[in-house]
């Protein structure tokens, strides 16, 4: 994938990952605030009906205590006595007390303590206590409520200022009181107190959806995205690709000789990565060390080189294939590398850079080592000579074959140096040595004249597809 693929796709997953998180938050968000003011107003509605519950039971109290200390007069005393209660409760103007004569009704006793009788409507029989209105009254000049009660031929009633209901519901919006269902919208509660009192929440009370958090969640979420979870998709969709390319043979071999210089023979073929999509080999390499799938392409080449090959090549010829330090420690890598026949395994050479750090796991990749060599595989180390580690590796790790590299090739005296030294040191532990970046006949005789018999570069050959290093060969 290209660097312009990559961010064009960096680009619309964090677009589609900010849409569908924003979209998502707003839906959640909204719903979360609308439960909060649900609960909120709920709270405000069970605190309206307890204070109007207990107003009404103070007032029905009172009420009853008419009907109980009426007894068919009404005397100063009985008056006085009633007002000084009536005075207690809050927004309470007037009680009264008629009695059912014929078709019409009387006023027999009030408040005012009049004795004249006052014919009124005739008091209809209930049970419990009725709440009436709001009525206006002329002598009044202003809205008020009845809350009444029948027993036998006697009405006992109060006035209630409607301002005082009003205050009790704080002018709310969120319930209302309905008498008899008149008001439209759904029962909260239905009165314990009253029979034909319910709270209602009127029709257009709706919920307001507001987002007090949506912009800085979503900026923390694009935050989020453009730096954990981008990175990852695109790091997994970018491995799915390589994957596919991998296995869709995008990916080939190709394959060098490295020459016997004292018989012009061949020594062993060291396997190439190559592409059919013009991306620059190295940036190519580095993508698939990038993504973690060394291990993945090395059983690929090795894969390819057993149907590249016949049996026969294979087992008369040594190939090398470059590894890393996480091919040594992967116990999957190993496995798999195990379950390959005999004779591949014998004709595998594992190739490792210099610049790996094998000293991080190494007892497990010494482990792993001697159970790959049990296999027949065998080791060389690439670029041998050029960092401070190599001694130590020639020391501690079973390698067959070193490769000098190519900087020593250039004629200096601190070069020929290195390279008499690495050559004694060879000799003495009986590894073979492999001279890279032979690109002249006077890099092939200088370096054979040093004692290296063993040549890569292009002087003796470029490397080549699998149909023609069987030619050369």
């Amino acid at each position: 994938m290209s660097a312009k693929s990559r961010m064009l796709l960096t680009v619309l997953i964090n677009f589609s990952l900010v849409v569908i998180l924003a979209g998502s938050l707003y839906f959640i968000e909204g719903e979360w605030q609308h439960q909060r003011e649900r609960e909120a107003k709920d709270e405000v509605k069970q605190l309206y009906f307890s204070k109007m519950e207990n107003y009404l039971k103070e007032v029905t109290a009172f009420i009853s205590f008419i009907s109980v200390g009426y007894t068919n007069d009404c005397p100063r005393s009985f008056v006085l006595q009633m007002r000084k209660e009536l005075f207690n409760i809050p927004g309470a103007i007037e009680f009264g007390v008629i009695q059912k004569e014929d078709d019409h009704g009387v006023v027999v006793c009030n408040s005012w303590g009049e004795n004249e009788r006052v014919l009124v409507r005739k008091p209809s029989p209930h049970d419990g206590f009725l709440m009436t209105g709001p009525h206006t009254i002329n002598s009044l000049e202003m809205p008020i409520f009845v809350i009444k009660k029948t027993i036998e031929s006697f009405e006992y009633n109060i006035l209630i200022k409607k301002s005082s209901v009003d205050d009790f519901l704080n002018n709310s919006l969120d319930v209302v009181m309905s008498l008899n269902n008149k008001q439209q919208g759904s029962t909260y509660r239905d009165s314990n107190v009253v029979d034909n009192l319910s709270y209602v929440v009127p029709l257009s009370n709706s919920a307001k959806r507001y987002n007090l958090y949506f912009i800085p969640t979503t900026l923390l979420l694009f935050l989020v995205c453009f730096f954990l979870v981008t990175p990852t998709l695109v790091r997994a969709i970018e491995k799915r690709f390589l994957r596919w390319k991998i296995r869709g043979h995008v990916y080939y071999n190709e394959y060098q000789p490295i020459i016997d210089t004292n018989d012009q023979s061949l020594f062993s073929i060291e396997v190439f990565l190559r592409s059919n999509d013009g991306v620059n080999v190295k940036d190519s390499i580095d993508k698939i060390k990038s993504l973690d799938l060394c291990i993945e392409y090395t059983l690929f080449q090795v894969k390819l080189i057993k149907s590249s090959f016949s049996k026969e090549f294979i087992s008369n010829n040594s190939f090398q294939v470059n590894i890393s330090c996480l091919h040594l420690e992967s116990e999957f890598f190993v496995k798999n590398m195990l379950t390959l026949g005999d004779d591949i395994c014998s004709s595998l050479i594992l190739e490792v850079t210099e610049n790996e750090n094998l000293m991080i796991q190494k007892t497990v990749i010494k482990t792993h080592m001697e159970r790959l060599k049990q296999k027949g595989y065998r080791f060389a180390i690439d670029d041998f000579g050029i960092e401070y580690s190599s001694l130590s590796y020639i020391s501690e790790f079973d390698f067959d074959i070193v490769k000098t590299d190519k900087i020593f090739i250039n004629e200096t005296d601190k070069n020929i140096a290195i390279l008499k030294s690495i050559i004694t040191l060879t000799n003495e532990l009986g590894i073979a040595c492999i001279a890279e970046g032979i690109e002249t006949e006077k890099d092939c005789q200088k370096i054979t004249q040093l004692g290296i018999s063993l040549h890569q570069g292009w002087f003796h050959s470029r490397p080549m597809k699998a149909e023609d290093i069987i030619a050369y060969y």
